[in-house]
């Protein structure tokens, strides 16, 4: 074998050598690479995750603080800025007021002249035991309903400070929402507390009434 042959056959095994390291490393490359896609979307969910505690925690925190400033008693309420405004309310004092006159005169039509002709009321009541009940009234049945309340109880109401939480009106359409207490009087003995959130939408035509009435209590 002479020089040349001796030479040829050393370039070529450094060739295959050098494919055969160029592979391995490709394959090394490949490997980290995988393992670098990998981390990546680990650490990409676990930031996810991350936020969506943060977002939780966030919510949690807010509603605590809610919580708080209602325990101490510095929630905000709704101040009238339009006579429109100021009307709705004078509207919601008015069945606070129908529902004492109503049950002292066993007449619902010091209640019902509030309420336009087609309207809708559901009510939610937390009794005293915890136990929820649901009801959902409209023209043609919440008349009777009040009617077996008047027969069925000698009962007497007293409301105490109503807080509006927002009011709104637009035209001669209203909404409004707000907080109040209730006591409840059976042969003059009191029966129980309720504190009651309410939403009253309605119009407004020769006077403000009544459309719709949803309210929740809880009875203490």
């Amino acid at each position: 074998m002479n020089l040349q042959q001796i030479l040829t056959i050393l370039v070529s095994s450094l060739m295959v050598l050098g494919c055969s390291q160029d592979n391995e490393q490709l394959d090394v490359l490949q490997a980290e690479n995988s393992q670098l896609t990998i981390s990546y979307q680990e650490q990409l969910s676990e930031t996810r995750q991350a936020v969506t505690r943060a977002d939780s925690l966030q919510t949690i925190v807010h509603d605590m603080e809610q919580q708080l400033a209602e325990l101490s008693g510095n929630t905000i309420d709704f101040a009238a800025s339009t006579a429109e405004e100021e009307a709705v309310e004078t509207l919601v004092m008015s069945l606070h007021r129908g529902w004492t006159s109503m049950f002292k005169s066993k007449n619902t039509d010091d209640l019902l002249k509030y309420f336009l002709p087609k309207y809708t009321a559901s009510a939610v009541r937390i009794d005293t035991e915890n136990v929820p009940r649901v009801r959902r009234k409209n023209d043609q049945n919440f008349e009777q309903w009040l009617d077996e309340l008047l027969a069925a109880n000698d009962i007497s109401l007293s409301f105490g400070e109503t807080k509006f939480l927002y009011t709104e009106v637009k035209g001669n359409v209203f909404v409004t929402s707000y907080r109040t207490t209730l006591r409840v009087y059976e042969k003059n003995q009191e029966r129980h507390t309720s504190s009651i959130l309410v939403q009253v939408a309605g119009q407004a035509g020769d006077a403000w009434k009544v459309g719709q009435y949803n309210w929740v209590s809880f009875n203490y």
